[in-house]
């Protein structure tokens, strides 16, 4: 169920390569239309990739796109058209949404999210609720998906009262919901608030998970079961399986919630036949505002739906939804001739926390942990050990694998810490960064605890003694929570710091931290990335 904190997941919601680590990443929101422009178009458009935060994966990584328009002709095609095309794109958008949100307001006056979860829409009600479907279609054509290729047949809601689609990977993906009905779709209760937004998406009649309700997975299931055996007429229910964006690659694992009623669903395909992805928005690559300029710098679009035969559970994939799920995900991706991937949401939160904690590898994370699982040293103290050791093992930071072997002590013909060593040798110099393996291992063995806990056992990474930390080295620590500047950390610094000695000592930086509610996010287990291995 698509109910993820990326933000494709709301309703207006590349196999990753090596790229060279010396070109400059843009993948922020928050760039303006304005500064992209600026830029060097043949450097803007060219794949990119970030230093050392970036995904980078030495492996293929569903979670990574990169955009490359190397064609002087297409490049000088996309600037005329954001001058001469564009400006009537955005026009017709917002003329469009509006008076999609006109037309929801008019089906909504009267009725309560209750009553919207309570029973379908009937009556002059169900005929408008067709109409805001309509005009949202507008929304899309004017960002130049004029024409949308169908394949296959839409199954009714009693033959298949869900929907599941994949590949999950864009905004656009959305488009779905406007021309399959409208269908219901799974979404976070905060939509609904969302200005303009809310209102159209509650006209659609989703089910709201309410994140805030520690019950909300089994409450959500329990929607999707009442609205799929219902013998009233509720529209499709429409859900993304694989609960995140990512670039087509291959489907990573379904989530089961579509697939605990045990009743037929309806695989759906989604894909984008065009000469350059300008649609695929995932964790790690181009923000939003730039594929929509990309997107809508186009005199049009490609958007093809196919809609595979309907798929009946046999009584042992009732019994078991994960089961069901692989299934249908099985065939769904040779439907599309891609492979099926071990990778998960979960795996995909896992990295985007390690990028955000500028751990090395972050594209990797994964791997390193499973590498780490089957040489048995996720568990008891070796990591600690290992932290009080650091700053008195003689020679530099680079170590080869002999030297790592006899540090972990592990048999020199272990296949499994040779792997290990292959992912982290990213220049193959048959050399790694101790530092970086050190941190790869201290962010797997203790990623749900809370960040003071990660942080104290990096103390040592940076310097000798825990007692006397440095201005400096407080800043080579703290940037590991992810959430604060260097001006912030030597403000912090210099607060504890009040008697100006110069350095300061972890637990003086404890002390000062835990009474502060804007540094409370330093004590807070990390729930959302707990795992378990089976």
């Amino acid at each position: 169920m698509n109910d993820t904190e990326h933000p494709a997941a709301a309703p207006i919601n590349s196999i990753n390569q090596n790229y060279p680590s010396t070109s400059r990443n843009y993948d922020g929101d928050e760039e303006c239309l304005t500064g992209l422009m600026k830029e060097d178009p043949h450097h803007l458009l060219r794949t990119t990739d970030s230093q050392d935060g970036t995904w980078s994966s030495a492996g293929l990584n569903p979670f990574v796109h990169r955009i490359e328009i190397d064609d002087t002709f297409e490049l000088a095609k996309i600037y005329t058209l954001s001058v001469i095309l564009l400006p009537f794109r955005v026009i017709g958008t917002v003329l469009s949404l509006l008076t999609a949100w006109v037309f929801a307001y008019i089906t909504l006056y009267g009725l309560s999210l209750d009553d919207l979860r309570n029973k379908p829409l009937t009556g002059w009600r169900r005929v408008t609720q067709k109409i805001v479907a309509n005009t949202m279609r507008l929304v899309y054509a004017s960002s130049s998906f004029h024409y949308i290729k169908f394949i296959g047949k839409q199954a009714s809601q009693k033959e298949a009262p869900i929907l599941v689609v994949a590949p999950h990977s864009s905004y656009v993906d959305s488009i779905i919901v406007v021309v399959t009905g409208p269908t219901s779709i799974v979404a976070k209760k905060e939509t609904s608030e969302t200005p303009i937004l809310g209102r159209i998406i509650n006209c659609a009649q989703p089910i709201y998970v309410a994140r805030e309700d520690p019950n909300s997975r089994q409450t959500t299931i329990r929607e999707i079961i009442s609205r799929c055996t219902s013998s009233e007429d509720w529209q499709q229910v429409v859900i993304f399986a694989e609960g995140t964006c990512t670039n087509r690659s291959a489907l990573i694992k379904f989530k089961p919630g579509a697939f605990y009623p045990g009743v037929p669903v309806q695989p759906v395909l989604l894909k984008y036949p065009n000469k350059y992805d300008t649609y695929t928005w995932t964790w790690d690559g181009p923000g939003l505002l730039k594929l929509l300029w990309l997107t809508m710098a186009k005199i049009y679009s490609r958007c093809e739906i196919e809609f595979l035969p309907v798929y009946t559970p046999n009584e042992e994939e009732k019994a078991n939804p994960k089961l069901f799920a692989e299934n249908v995900q099985t065939v769904m991706a040779k439907a599309l001739g891609v492979p099926v991937s071990d990778y998960s949401f979960e795996d995909c939160v896992m990295m985007n926390r390690a990028k955000l904690m500028k751990i090395p590898f972050p594209g990797d994370i994964v791997q390193i942990e499973r590498c780490l699982h089957g040489l048995g040293i996720l568990y008891g103290d070796k990591y600690k050990e290992l932290a009080s050791k650091y700053c008195c093992l003689p020679g530099d930071d680079n170590i080869d694998l002999i030297t790592l072997e006899d540090l972990l002590s592990i048999d020199s013909n272990n296949k499994i810490l040779s792997e290990l060593f292959k992912i982290l040798d990213h220049h193959k110099a048959e050399t790694i960064s101790l530092r970086s393996f050190l941190l790869c291992l201290f962010y797997c063995q203790i990623r749900d605890e809370r960040l003071i806990e990660f942080l104290s056992i990096i103390v040592n990474l940076y310097t000798p003694s825990s007692q006397s930390i440095s201005r400096e080295c407080l800043r080579k620590i703290v940037r590991h929570c992810g959430k604060l500047t260097e001006e912030k950390i030597d403000a912090l610094f210099f607060s504890i710091d009040h008697t100006n000695k110069g350095t300061i000592s972890f637990d003086d930086f404890k002390d000062y931290t835990q009474d502060q509610p804007k540094y409370a996010f330093l004590y807070k287990k990390q729930e959302h990335i707990r795992r378990s291995w089976t």
